[in-house]
């Protein structure tokens, strides 16, 4: 009996012994890791991190760490891998995680953060988890910008409106299409990063421009873009243009000649030679200045002079029988044309465009009186300045141009007067 005691015994001390190191073996499984992270922000427009450049983690393990499964978690979507992090045995007990940014391009505003495996080196495991918030900031955009301009005389062209972005505006950035694809222009920047900037840019037209780009890019470098059309014209636009008259006996003029087709001017000693180039003359007759259709030159011919010789017409049938008509404000189809010329939105100089519903013109001459009141063949500088010409083509059609009378100096001696003018050439 004492003996079957004492094997009892030892059984029973032997079963305590194995009791106990279950029991240590299984608190020391359930040793938790410890876990230091921040709440992130992904920003979903521009793929940046907030407020560490990447999502991180510090763990500090009492087991030790194998790997680490990275998941995330979506309020839309089931959990996804998308890092699997190997631990250096040396770093086993003290871990710094980062999870590289391009890990979270399925993110989406719908995000929550990333779930945490940590499989320990003993096989046992532990989960955590790191909070990371999807953020859509508001896009930039571009206000009271217009959709087509035009240059000016000179090739300006002023492009006004508003970049805005809740962000902040960072800059404004000007592109044309002259080199075929966008070329920058101009950046514009915004050192004050206001949330609205008033843009006010002179841009200089450049060759084979048809557009131009204006870009706002805000402090999260999003961006907003306005292409602004530049149409290619169906004209060319001259100005400043002087003309003189036929001169005098003693006073050779060279510039009393126009030639539509090159744009150019002409005088006195060449008069023979461009008979059948000249589109129209300038003459000075005793009631005022006038444009003369070459034409209606026959009577008039001997007063023009090269070096005190007058012109002798070699071949009148040479000649252009081109037409005048002033454009008197008073009916809306003419108040329209000195409604697009002063606004600079000429877009065609078309019979069925810009002068639809206005007679042809049909005077062979065109007077400056400014004291006079204006007629279709009688203009002045102040209220009736423009002038429809109508130029025939050797092939039956027509060119059509629009001059702009802007000055006129009536000379004592007529021949010697002049005007200074602009002239759109149709093309």
């Amino acid at each position: 009996m004492r003996l079957l005691s004492k094997n009892l015994i030892g059984s029973m001390l032997v079963g305590v012994l194995l009791l106990v190191a279950c029991k240590k073996q299984t608190a020391q499984e359930n040793i938790a890791d410890e876990v230091t992270t921040k709440d992130f922000v992904y920003n979903i427009a521009t793929k940046n991190i907030t407020p560490d450049e990447l999502v991180n983690a510090k763990i500090a393990s009492p087991i030790g760490v194998k790997l680490i499964y990275c998941y995330l978690s979506r309020a839309n979507a089931t959990d996804s891998l998308i890092h699997i992090e190997l631990v250096d045995e040396q770093q086993k007990n003290n871990v710094n995680l980062t999870i590289p940014k391009d890990a979270f391009s399925t993110a989406n505003i719908h995000i929550k953060g990333v779930k945490l495996a940590i499989k320990h080196i003993d096989n046992s495991s532990f989960e955590s988890f790191v909070k990371v918030s999807g953020f859509v900031p508001p896009l930039p955009k571009l206000e009271d910008f217009a959709g087509s301009l035009l240059p000016d005389a000179n090739g300006n062209i002023q492009i006004n409106g508003k970049a805005i972005s809740e962000n902040g505006v960072k800059r404004v950035e000007i592109y044309d299409d002259s080199q075929s694809s966008y070329t920058l222009v101009e950046t514009i920047n915004n050192p004050s990063s206001s949330t609205e900037f008033t843009v006010n840019y002179n841009y200089v037209y450049r060759a084979n421009t048809a557009n131009v780009k204006v870009v706002v890019v805000d402090n999260f470098d999003l961006t907003a873009e306005k292409v602004i059309s530049v149409p290619v014209l169906p004209y060319t636009l001259l100005t400043d243009l002087v003309m003189g008259a036929q001169g005098s006996t003693s006073v050779t003029v060279n510039n009393n000649t126009f030639i539509a087709e090159t744009g150019t001017l002409s005088g006195s000693c060449n008069l023979n030679a461009n008979e059948a180039l000249m589109d129209f003359l300038f003459y000075g007759t005793s009631n005022g200045p006038t444009f003369y259709s070459p034409t209606n030159t026959t009577n008039v011919a001997a007063n023009f002079r090269c070096n005190g010789t007058s012109w002798s017409i070699e071949n009148p049938s040479n000649f252009k029988a081109t037409r005048f008509r002033v454009l008197v404000p008073g009916n809306a189809a003419i108040d329209n044309v000195y409604a697009s010329y002063n606004a600079n939105s000429i877009s065609n100089l078309d019979d069925s465009g810009l002068f639809n519903n206005i007679p042809v013109p049909s005077g062979s001459t065109a007077r400056f009186d400014g004291s006079a009141t204006a007629t279709t063949a009688i203009f002045n500088t102040t209220t009736s300045y423009l002038i429809w010409v109508r130029i025939p083509r050797a092939n039956g059609t027509f060119r059509n141009c629009l001059i702009r009378a802007k000055e006129v100096v009536v000379a004592s001696t007529a021949g010697l007067s002049t005007i200074k003018f602009d002239i759109y050439i149709q093309k």
